[in-house]
């Protein structure tokens, strides 16, 4: 939970605001405010975040963008017309407290608000600053999480999985990224970025927030960039299916993004290749690794049986 705003950082927030600040509730990675100009989350970057001042300060007028396109709120401004404030080597910005709640994507009306929220930011085509236009590709996201959790099985740190349970997702990973058509993928993001599609690239439960009657809104876009489609729709599919446990829902749920963003019936053809990578898994596995003490270790165990128990169970559904 973040507990840096102190007093005097407080104090400099008024200033630069120009607001007086009556209370501050610290959350897990930023702090709301309720100020006499009303509620806003306060965020701070530094050298924690591994998130350069340059893409911050991007960040701002990239939001300019979305905002112009009701897509989500831009930064407040400072009384010198700045989105962000300097303070202590690090960065500080203020964004409107919106109202909602986490998407809970076992709920069919959170799913489609969050995928159509999806597809309105995919076709909003903006001007991407450069500082968006690269990042990691879905192959080379896909090699990072087989080698990460191959290293915690190498190290002996696997649990929740037995080793030949382990050794046919590995297989099967591998099986996976030897039949995508990496090139195919690499031009479709080069044509895609050429069209300025922005992705969200983070696109977990607690960064769309829903509300009855009104449209989904994505927020944190620290890790967007230009990119394909297919990069979000796998990123969002993905976290569906370990919440639902099934693809029962695909078809309708891509369906609502279609309508608003259409995809090529190649590129349809390609997620659900996409989909097929044991990622909820082996980002599990990955956890392992960060995980410092005895008790993490066995909340993950308890994830990992839990994906292998949904993955055994469409396997079974399938045959």
């Amino acid at each position: 939970m973040e507990r840096w705003m102190k007093e005097f950082v407080a104090h400099e927030i008024e200033k630069a605001y120009g607001m007086k600040i009556w209370a501050t509730l610290p959350m897990r990675s930023v702090v709301g405010l309720a100020t006499d100009h009303g509620r806003f989350i306060c965020k701070r970057y530094g050298k924690k975040q591994g998130l350069s001042f340059e893409r911050i300060k991007a960040l701002v007028a990239l939001k300019d963008q979305l905002a112009l396109r009701g897509l989500c709120p831009s930064y407040a401004r400072t009384r010198m017309g700045s989105g962000y404030v300097e303070f202590d080597g690090d960065v500080l910005t203020l964004e409107p407290w919106i109202a909602g709640k986490h998407a809970d994507f076992s709920v069919r009306a959170d799913r489609m608000r969050a995928v159509q929220a999806v597809a309105r930011l995919h076709h909003a085509q903006i001007d991407v600053p450069m500082r968006f236009q690269n990042g990691q590709s879905l192959i080379q996201k896909f090699l990072f999480r087989l080698r990460k959790a191959t290293e915690v099985v190498e190290s002996g740190e696997l649990m929740g999985l037995s080793y030949k349970e382990w050794e046919v997702y590995r297989d099967h990973a591998e099986h996976v990224l030897r039949n995508l058509p990496q090139e195919e993928l690499r031009l479709l993001t080069k044509k895609h970025r050429s069209k300025g599609v922005l992705c969200h690239r983070d696109l977990a439960p607690h960064n769309i927030l829903v509300q009855a009657g009104t449209p989904a809104v994505l927020i944190d876009f620290d890790l967007a960039g230009s990119d394909s489609p297919l990069y979000d729709l796998h990123q969002i599919f993905d976290h569906m299916i370990y919440r639902t446990g099934s693809l029962n829902w695909v078809d309708e749920t891509l369906y609502a993004y279609l309508l608003i963003h259409p995809l090529a019936l190649q590129e349809q053809k390609l997620l659900r290749q996409l989909l097929e990578f044991p990622t909820p898994l082996l980002r599990e596995i990955g956890e392992l690794q960060e995980a410092s003490t005895l008790r993490a270790k066995k909340r993950v165990a308890m994830r990992i049986r839990y994906v292998n128990r949904l993955t055994q169970e469409r396997l079974h559904a399938c045959t």
